[in-house]
């Protein structure tokens, strides 16, 4: 239906923003993540978008995500039983896009019940139908990161006071190289420190 808004912020709330395209406000429901990016109004942004109908109550959602990237995986997670629109955007806001598909082709449950916020059977399921449709192409050098150690690395940050976001944006500039949890916290709290 709609896939795709280029606009400017009007409003943002904790669970939407509204984007004004061409005098027509679009309300977009956007992962956590995102509304910490979009949180200045009138900034220009590009939205790619998934269109919702809930059959119970005829109410409608237009789920909003920065990479068509998201969108896709997205769209695949809600084909798992038990996952809807919210879970899937849950998900995708608790932990970057990377480092999710790592952990289904990895098979790492306990990683994705940690990380992503969901349950050990969630977590399960997510492995067990997703698997075969990530690739470790689509990944690049992301293909050989250590999630369990990244894990950890997470882990110490929160308890150090960041945020679960901000750890993870940490660690998306910490060596790849490093293996050990002890060296990425440390890469990560230099990162931290400069911002």
């Amino acid at each position: 239906m709609i896939g795709y808004l280029s606009g400017t912020i009007q409003t943002v709330s904790d669970k939407y923003v509204i984007i004004d395209v061409n005098g027509v406000g679009y309300r977009v429901v956007i992962p956590e993540k995102n509304r910490l990016t979009l949180s200045e109004l009138g900034q220009k942004v590009n939205i790619y978008t998934h269109f919702v109908m809930n059959p119970r109550d005829g109410s409608t959602d237009l789920y909003g995500f920065e990479s068509p990237e998201e969108l896709k995986f997205f769209e695949l997670m809600m084909t798992v039983s038990g996952i809807g629109p919210k879970s899937a955007q849950g998900i995708l806001s608790s932990v970057d896009l990377q480092t999710l598909q790592l952990g289904i082709i990895k098979g790492d449950h306990d990683y994705l019940a940690k990380t992503a916020g969901i349950g050990p059977k969630t977590a399960q399921r997510l492995i067990l139908e997703l698997k075969s449709k990530v690739f470790v192409s689509d990944l690049g050098e992301h293909s050989t990161r250590d999630i369990a150690s990244e894990g950890e690395a997470v882990d110490a940050l929160v308890a150090l006071g960041y945020s679960n976001h901000q750890a993870r944006e940490a660690l998306k500039g910490v060596d790849v190289k490093l293996t050990r949890a002890e060296d990425k916290i440390s890469q990560a709290l230099k990162i931290l420190g400069k911002k």
